[in-house]
């Protein structure tokens, strides 16, 4: 878990006729980093449209087979975000 205030965003991407999201990893300061891109999905752009807390969201338990894939893939920048940025 983090103990700053990290903040994923989700933002649609439909260049090139294909539906995308990208996601970007916003720190306290207000930066923001590219994270990946994923398909879109209806309920992981409705879960971080507007923000969603990186604690809450390695947390997230649904039955939807995408949310759940969004939390997995996230699960794997975690050691990355710590060694790269130096979040604790």
């Amino acid at each position: 878990m983090f103990k700053e205030n990290l903040i994923v965003i989700g933002r649609k991407n439909f260049r090139n006729n294909t539906k995308q999201i990208d996601y970007f990893l916003r720190d306290s300061v207000g930066r923001e980093e590219y994270l990946f891109t994923k398909n879109y999905s209806n309920n992981s752009y409705d879960l971080c449209k507007g923000g969603v807390r990186i604690n809450t969201l390695l947390v997230t338990k649904s039955k939807d087979y995408r949310i759940m894939r969004l939390v997995e893939h996230l699960k794997r920048f975690v050691p990355y975000l710590k060694q790269e940025y130096g979040f604790v």
